[in-house]
């Protein structure tokens, strides 16, 4: 009955946030079509040596497997630095787009659209969207679907040998910020729309989704972000990351749990954090 009692106040409080949920300093619609920086990579924190690390989870074509909430949860977590900046910025609710992130990747690094449709990104974008809000695809592709477009993602994933700096020049959906920046640009556009929905988040879903994934998409993205909030969940991803990796070491020293995040989040500072505005 408790547990009832929170999630309806959790739902009661997504659904009053996202009533100011609006646009700040986008006066112009044009204004959502295009990213407003152009970062690459620029080494300014090296990047750490993690040994004898045990994740969560096995990672397959199709996303995390084996312990797939908690797995997911602790990749995405590593870029929730961006998350947060990028929230603000377009005065999204708190982890949505990170509840996103686990939805659509599960917080995996450089994992294609399991039917290789040409989607890629953190927050999976098909080359069509990506292109219309502003972003390079790989050889121009500019797609909703296309098979040989995935194909040669993959191919180009494993010729650059999973290397995210490289792979950054080739399409922008590989850049974490111009991703998930991205993605907010296009909940802000479509939450203006579909009057059918209630609420602007329900609307900036329904546009994202499309007709037939709305409902299922939704319901996800609400768990997910009622996971993030959930404090003993975190807590209990801590204690079984921590258990399964007491020889873990970074960059020489011990590991733990948090410092294996924040190693991660601080890599971000390389792909301009601190320049995003």
């Amino acid at each position: 009955m408790r547990k009832l009692v929170l999630i309806s106040i959790f739902f009661l409080f997504i659904q009053c946030k996202t009533e100011d949920f609006a646009e700040k300093g986008l006066n112009q619609r044009n204004d959502l079509f295009k990213p407003a920086f152009q970062y690459s990579y620029k080494e300014i924190i090296s990047e750490p040596e993690f040994k004898n690390l045990k994740m969560l989870g096995t990672v397959k074509k199709t996303g995390v497997h084996g312990q797939r909430m908690y797995g997911q949860i602790l990749r995405s977590l590593r870029f929730q630095n961006i998350t947060k900046k990028v929230e603000k910025k377009y005065n999204l609710p708190e982890n949505l787009l990170l509840a996103m992130i686990i939805h659509e990747s599960g917080g995996v690094d450089l994992l294609p659209n399991s039917t290789d449709d040409g989607g890629i990104g953190l927050i999976h974008m098909q080359p069509s969207l990506a292109t219309q809000f502003g972003l390079k695809t790989y050889k121009n592709c500019d797609k909703l679907v296309s098979k040989k477009h995935g194909k040669e993602l993959r191919q180009l994933i494993i010729q650059n040998k999973y290397d995210r700096k490289k792979l950054i020049y080739y399409d922008d959906r590989f850049h974490p910020i111009l991703n998930i920046d991205a993605a907010a640009r296009m909940l802000v556009y479509y939450k203006m729309g579909y009057k059918s929905q209630k609420t602007p988040l329900e609307k900036a879903i329904y546009g994202y989704a499309g007709k037939y994934n709305y409902k299922k998409y939704y319901k996800n993205v609400l768990l997910y972000m009622e996971k993030l909030n959930d404090n003993l969940l975190i807590g209990d991803i801590r204690k079984d990351f921590n258990n399964q990796n007491k020889l873990l070491t970074i960059n020489g020293k011990k590991g733990s749990f948090d410092l294996y995040i924040k190693a991660h989040q601080k890599q971000n500072i390389n792909y301009g954090l601190k320049k995003y505005k």
